[in-house]
């Protein structure tokens, strides 16, 4: 028998801008910018370099780095281009839109367009305790309530963005509904990376919530 593909997908929950395992481990997403290391300066690049080193020393749990690479979604930001237009009265600036728009519809239409994005997974887990019986031993997790796995998941969460942010990144924790976004595209990857509107996830979720 050939299991469902959301059998692969081992998320229960996504809530309160986090990801909930079937395990009952917690996941929290952070959106990482890019930074093109090989334009910086030595110095730079050292500095860099060391504060990585910091934050991965300081830390006593796991890091999943996902990277993303798929086409770019061009038509909403020829959409915002053509609203600024329609508003645009200074004929000298009008013609340079027209311009713009149609040498970007143009490159579109000719070349793939391809978006890269980073994200930062930080996990909790609940610890685990080893008993012996007889000649084996076990292995238990601990109960832990759902709060309290909360609240050591945001600090992580807290120590990661501080340090990023002293790196020079600014990392953007992804909220409920980005989270959904992220999920959905990843297991679509035929779209166009944003096809799916965010503002769809946010109006199926204040449904739920209505529901309920």
């Amino acid at each position: 028998m050939v299991n469902k593909t959301t059998d692969l997908i081992k998320i229960k929950d996504i809530k309160d801008d986090i990801i909930v395992m079937e395990d009952g481990s917690l996941r929290a997403i952070l959106a990482i910018p890019g930074v093109n290391f090989s334009l910086l300066g030595e110095k730079e690049q050292s500095i860099i370099i060391y504060n990585f080193k910091e934050l991965l020393d300081g830390i006593d749990f796991q890091l999943q780095v996902l990277v993303i690479s798929r086409l770019a979604y061009i038509e909403k930001y020829i959409n915002y281009l053509e609203e600024i237009l329609v508003k645009e009265y200074e004929p000298l600036i009008k013609i340079q839109l027209e311009e713009y728009i149609k040498f970007i519809k143009d490159y579109v239409e000719n070349h793939l367009i391809m978006k890269k994005m980073f994200f930062l997974i930080i996990p909790y887990e609940t610890e685990t305790i080893s008993i012996k019986e007889g000649l084996l031993k076990k292995e238990y997790k601990q109960e832990e309530s759902y709060i309290k796995k909360l609240e050591q998941l945001e600090t992580r969460v807290t120590y990661i963005t501080e340090k990023l942010s002293i790196i020079g990144l600014q990392p953007i924790r992804l909220t409920t509904p980005e989270l959904i976004q992220l999920i959905y595209e990843t297991y679509n990857p035929n779209l166009r990376w944003g096809s799916a509107p965010l503002k769809l996830f946010e109006e199926l979720l204040s449904q739920l919530e209505n529901e309920t």
